[in-house]
């Protein structure tokens, strides 16, 4: 089996759609993009979160890394992960996780290669073809009628299920934004997310629980992150009254917080990434350890064409998984990098063929997506 010479991190920067959206006031968006390259010539590609925030630290960190896992074999995923996950009090939780996400997830693309087969039909032996998706838009700033528009919009697509932002705004204006949603919707499912996670001063317990009885009205599918992450003794106590299904779960890392969530009793929802949250080994781990507890995974996505490939070959894989976030922000580098364009009809993704994850990046890409410093996420 081959084994790994290389690896290389870096960060790009890519314009999208409308290029109004909160926190990105050059008007771009930041990825985090690792390459791990073997002895055969083969190339799998990976992606990390933490790109998104600080590209600019992707390639210290894999220059750190990597003598980790250079001259492994590429089957060993599980002990290079093990390994990573190991280095003391970095390896566990946190930036150096989210990077060697990344890893794990090149190393699934790189067998999916060799094997020429998608990566999803590595990880089980009997999947289903398609898997719900839900649009995921509704910037923050946007006015009610940016809102009516962008449902309008997802609605001619054929998605039935729409996202939007709250919190950034006023209350009342942020209700109009909701209510124009819903109408606009007609029936299709609406998750709101609060975004506790990203904005300071989050909302205190109290707060949010109050602000779930004035959402109640427009029957949301879910309340997400109403709370800010570090306030777990919070989120069980509005779980316990809240009358809207709560999801959480983006903004952590590793065994010990997804366990802290899975068992407190305090969601309905568990939202793991998998260029966040240990990679395609780790998640497969919390989806199990989430179905034992009875608790619902919508896998979170908001990063280019990897983060997409790898949330959703592990999504068609996993029956246990119940929906799969698609980021309608549309990053111009996530066009170019698909092999083939993604297959989605009536809001179902239908399962890639492709080898690997179905992904590309060539040197002409790299040059044209060159990260531009400050392009990370800021408000």
């Amino acid at each position: 089996m081959p084994r790994v010479i290389d690896i290389r991190g870096y960060g790009l920067s890519s314009p999208y759609g409308s290029r109004n959206a909160l926190g990105h006031a050059l008007k771009l968006k930041s990825i985090g993009i690792i390459e791990v390259i073997t002895d055969n010539g083969i190339t799998g590609l990976g992606e990390t979160y933490a790109g998104v925030y600080a590209p600019e630290m992707i390639k210290p960190a894999i220059e750190f890394l990597k003598p980790l896992v250079i001259g492994k074999d590429v089957l060993d995923i599980d002990q290079i992960h093990h390994k990573l996950s190991q280095i003391p009090f970095l390896g566990r939780n946190g930036f150096v996780l989210s990077v060697s996400s990344a890893i794990n997830i090149a190393l699934w693309d790189i067998l999916g290669k060799l094997n020429n087969q998608p990566v999803w039909k590595l990880l089980t032996k009997k999947s289903r073809k398609t898997v719900r998706l839900y649009a995921s838009s509704g910037s923050s700033v946007f006015t009610p009628r940016e809102i009516i528009s962008d449902v309008q919009k997802i609605s001619e697509d054929g998605y039935t299920a729409y996202k939007m932002r709250v919190g950034y705004q006023n209350w009342s204006e942020d209700l109009s934004r909701v209510e124009a949603a819903f109408k606009k919707l007609n029936g299709a499912d609406l998750m709101i997310d609060a975004i506790m996670g990203t904005l300071d001063p989050p909302w205190d317990t109290e707060t949010a629980i109050s602000k779930s009885f004035e959402l109640d009205q427009f029957k949301p599918f879910w309340l997400e992150e109403p709370l800010h992450p570090n306030n777990l003794e919070g989120l069980k106590k509005m779980h316990g009254v809240s009358p809207i299904p709560i999801a959480t779960g983006e903004a952590l890392t590793g065994k010990f917080e997804f366990n802290q969530y899975l068992d407190s009793g305090a969601l309905d929802y568990i939202q793991p990434d998998v260029t966040h949250s240990g990679g395609i080994s780790a998640v497969l781990d919390i989806v199990h350890h989430a179905q034992k507890n009875k608790i619902k995974t919508a896998l979170h996505v908001w990063g280019g064409a990897v983060a997409i490939a790898a949330n959703a070959h592990l999504a068609i894989a996993c029956e246990q998984i119940d929906i799969l976030e698609m980021p309608m922000m549309q990053l111009d580098i996530t066009k170019d990098m698909f092999l083939v364009p993604l297959n989605i009809c009536d809001g179902y993704l239908n399962a890639p063929e492709e080898p690997g994850l179905g992904v590309r990046l060539t040197d002409e890409m790299k040059r044209k997506y060159k990260l531009v410093s400050g392009s990370g996420y800021r408000i």
